[in-house]
């Protein structure tokens, strides 16, 4: 009999390498000129065989966008740029102004955890229209697992959706979603869909307190599609983080909460789920004139090992009036994930292993917010008479 160890290592060694050119936020520029007059289909196609090595800004993205052919060219930017959302901006971008000395970064960190614990909790009770893009990409199958092996993929759109998001009493709560996938383009892959929970909740208090028992630094300063914010860096230990990554298990979807929200994700019927409380670090971007947060990132620090390899979470905030008044609410976030996929045909948790990793990028907008309020009429009874 073959030793198995020996058919998993040549299933391994059998798979052919596949990798996005990495390219500079210039390279991608030259590319775009250089199939300037191609069609959308095509462009796109070119677009989504890149892998970023540097963040493409929200403003150098809406001038990309306009200049390339169509919506496909347009959407395969979109997932490009969000795959970057986690990596540092060009060189060129950063704002060459000096650090403001120490007493200067403490009081806009003052402001900053002002504004979560008083400006923040005192937010409206509010509902808004939540729209999920979803982006894969398609590993080879190991031979082991299937009769024909599915063609590569790069990163591609696999599902649209949207949803209304309420926000009551510092909590998010999500109605059903409608569906706008189409099937011919439905991830193989569907069982294990990336979610993520407590964008609207309780993530600045999470991220903010868990910060306090780790560390933050100044960073840079960074031109925001608001005005120049100042950009503070932190580490979250372990032991501090309220940071909870949801590891798929047989068919489950690798899922990211924060804070108190964390407790309540219910596992699927029938299936099992790792949760790993990781060690995370990221950025934060705050307005430095009243201490608002713009920009957040999330980054696990996971093992070797993990069967997620990657747990990010972006969120961008901005400017939403509400009943006449205007509030720093959410209107972009990106999450990010890369993981081996289980296959069900697996012969040992050795042979899982071996899946090729898999990465789902999500971008979610966040429009048409509403004060949600009743309106109470008296009205007469019945056969009244006036008074």
């Amino acid at each position: 009999m073959q030793n198995p160890a020996l058919l998993f290592l040549l299933a391994a060694m059998a798979l052919p390498a596949y990798a996005a050119k990495r390219v500079t936020v210039e390279q991608l520029e030259q590319v775009l000129v250089a199939f300037h007059r191609t069609s959308d289909k095509k462009v796109a196609q070119q677009i989504y065989e890149l892998d970023l090595t540097e963040r493409l800004s929200e403003d150098l993205l809406a001038r990309l966008e306009a200049d390339v052919p169509g919506p496909l060219a347009q959407q395969a930017l979109l997932a490009v740029a969000d795959a970057s959302a986690f990596l540092d901006l060009p060189a060129g971008d950063i704002a060459t102004l000096a650090a403001p000395d120490l007493a200067t970064q403490s009081s806009m960190l003052a402001l900053t955890a002002e504004y979560v614990h008083k400006t923040v909790p005192r937010l409206p009770n509010f509902y808004a229209t939540r729209d999920l893009s979803r982006f894969e990409n398609t590993p080879i199958e190991p031979p082991l697992y299937t009769e024909s092996r599915n063609t590569y993929e790069p990163l591609h759109e696999v599902g649209r959706s949207s949803a209304t998001i309420l926000y009551r009493d510092g909590s998010e709560v999500v109605r059903a979603e409608i569906a706008k996938s189409d099937k011919k383009n439905k991830s193989k892959f569907a069982e294990h869909e990336l979610s993520t929970r407590g964008v609207f909740g309780p993530i600045l208090s999470t991220v903010l307190a868990d910060s306090v028992k780790g560390a933050m630094a100044w960073s840079h300063w960074e031109q925001g599609s608001t005005g120049l914010q100042a950009v503070f860096s932190y580490k979250v230990p372990q032991k501090a983080s309220h940071y909870t990554v949801v590891f798929p298990s047989e068919g489950t979807e690798p899922a990211s909460t924060f804070g108190k929200d964390s407790a309540a994700l219910p596992a699927d019927e029938g299936t099992e789920k790792a949760r790993h409380v990781p060690a995370y670090h990221g950025e934060i971007a705050v307005n430095p004139t009243d201490g608002s947060i713009m920009r957040l990132t999330m980054v696990a620090d996971l093992k070797s090992g993990d069967p997620v390899i990657k747990a990010d979470v972006m969120v961008e905030y901005g400017p939403v009036e509400l009943g006449g008044k205007t509030y720093i609410c959410p209107v972009k976030s990106v999450a990010l994930s890369l993981d081996h996929i289980i296959y069900r045909t697996a012969i040992s948790a050795a042979a899982a292993a071996l899946g090729a990793p898999q990465l789902r990028v999500n971008d979610l907008l966040f429009r048409q917010y509403h004060l949600f309020r009743g309106d109470v009429r008296i009205v007469s009874g019945a056969g009244e008479g006036p008074g």
